[in-house]
């Protein structure tokens, strides 16, 4: 029977995995989106997660120091893209002591959750990298002070955590990876349709799902997100094949 197991980290990341009946296919470490907790916006993350336990796929996803569910205070960091970027590094390290040495991980990464994911695999290459909804933009043309609501899908983000991610410039560190990559966007997706967003340019693999703006939207469209992305890691080597 699928369940759920919950790890604690010294207070700060909170982990919890979707165990599917069975050995798992694979594993993967869902890097969440803006909240930086597992559910993320609407709780599509963890509904994710859940999508991809169905798919035979041990999912795991945590919630980091900051997002007020971890057992830490709710407050940025200085330099929030680095610590943000440890503590995936620190949640697939300890994912990986849950599984036999071999083991296979895919890096998942929702939103802007993209950015640390990416960062995390220029750390430590994971065997494959998946990217939901995340156009890793690098450069922001207009000033934010404080809190302001801006780009679709980002929420509240404070200035300096756009000053830092045109710093960190993660589309080109996505281009130095050499792992199979697959970027994954809602057909309905305004930002994918312009021409300097397309992530294929920069080495990933890019697959439009279904017939709305988020791949995440709804229950069926997360359903068929799961499929599409358990069956491209069996094409690129991270779980058995599917034939």
């Amino acid at each position: 029977m699928s369940g759920r197991t919950r790890h604690l980290l010294d207070g700060e990341l909170s982990i919890v995995g979707h165990m599917p009946q069975g050995p798992p296919l694979g594993v993967a470490t869902v890097v969440p989106d803006f909240t930086f907790d597992r559910h993320g916006k609407h709780r599509r993350g963890s509904v994710f997660a859940r999508a991809l336990r169905d798919e035979g796929i041990a999912a795991y996803g945590f919630d980091a120091e900051g997002s007020g569910l971890a057992g830490a205070s709710a407050e940025w960091s200085p330099k929030p893209w680095e610590a943000m970027t440890s503590q995936v590094c620190r949640a697939r390290a300890a994912v990986a002591g849950q599984h036999p040495q071999d083991t296979r991980h895919v890096l998942i990464g929702i939103g802007i959750g993209g950015v640390t994911t990416v960062l995390s695999a220029v750390h430590t290459p994971p065997t494959a990298m998946v990217l939901i909804g995340s156009d890793l933009v690098q450069r922001v043309r207009f000033v934010v002070t404080g809190l302001a609501g801006v780009r679709g899908g980002e929420q509240l983000l404070p200035s300096r955590v756009f000053r830092d991610r045109e710093r960190l410039a993660p589309r080109d560190r996505l281009a130095e990876l050499n792992i199979p990559v697959l970027c994954v966007h809602g057909g309905r997706d305004p930002r994918f349709r312009l021409a300097d967003n397309d992530l294929s340019d920069y080495g990933a693999q890019v697959i439009s799902v279904s017939d709305v703006a988020d791949p995440l939207q709804s229950h069926s469209s997360t359903a068929l997100t799961a499929r599409t992305v358990r069956k491209w890691m069996a094409e690129a080597g991270a779980i058995p094949s599917d034939s």
